[in-house]
């Protein structure tokens, strides 16, 4: 149960959806906060271009903030905020699905069992696992810990699936160009041996008929001395 987790613990537990959570939010993060807190950007992105920072690099400087940072609470609120801003869709969902439990959500410790497992299963075939785990986190979704649990486990399938078909896609991209660059390495020879060939056949034809033309001139002497003799 979330009700009174920190920032600090929430980020914490999506440390492993950095990218994820990234991947939504990354032009508001290098804007509203990357290029306003220079300390920030020169302490986790040395040497970097702030403006051509990927989901994954920016994912890898903030999981080392998180761990280090003295201001983790501010932080996640703000990479919270931005997100649920992003996810409203979401919002509006688990706002409708609350408001049939009760109008007053500060008041609920925790939500019944067979409630919490149908807004899950609802919002995971909806959103997906990893959208509805991280909403409920962000948003303190007062679901019993075992759903929590169950959550959780979905949602890490399904970015593990989600790595395995990038991975698949990025080596299928991968030969791809391989087999582009050979076809191109293949065409560039081929017009290379091409005008090598039709050079030499140039020079070939050229040869002939300068034979030819000996020949003819032999002929011609070798009349002409038949003739005298």
């Amino acid at each position: 149960m979330l009700k009174d987790t920190t920032y600090s613990e929430k980020m914490a537990m999506l440390k492993g959806w950095l990218e994820t959570i990234f991947q939504d939010i990354k032009k508001d993060i290098k804007n509203d906060h990357l290029k306003k807190d220079w300390n920030f950007a020169k302490s986790y992105f040395p040497k970097k271009n702030l403006n051509k920072l990927s989901a994954g690099q920016l994912a890898e400087g903030y999981a080392v903030a998180i761990d280090g940072s003295e201001q983790v609470d501010a932080l996640g609120e703000f990479i919270a905020n931005r997100w649920l801003l992003k996810n409203t869709d979401v919002y509006d969902y688990f706002a409708r699905q609350l408001n049939q439990v009760t109008d007053d959500f500060d008041s609920l410790d925790v939500l019944d069992a067979d409630v919490s497992k149908k807004i899950m299963n609802e919002s995971t075939s909806y959103f997906g696992a990893q959208k509805t785990y991280l909403f409920s986190v962000f948003n303190s979704v007062v679901f019993p810990e075992e759903i929590y649990e169950e959550l959780r486990l979905q949602a890490q399938k399904e970015r593990d699936q989600e790595t395995r078909d990038h991975e698949s896609e990025k080596e299928q991209l991968d030969w791809a160009a391989k087999e582009e660059a050979y076809e191109q390495q293949i065409s560039r020879l081929h017009d290379k041996y091409d005008k090598k060939f039709a050079g030499l056949e140039k020079k070939y034809l050229k040869d002939v008929e300068a034979l030819k033309k000996q020949i003819s001139t032999l002929q011609r002497k070798l009349d002409q001395q038949m003739v005298k003799s």
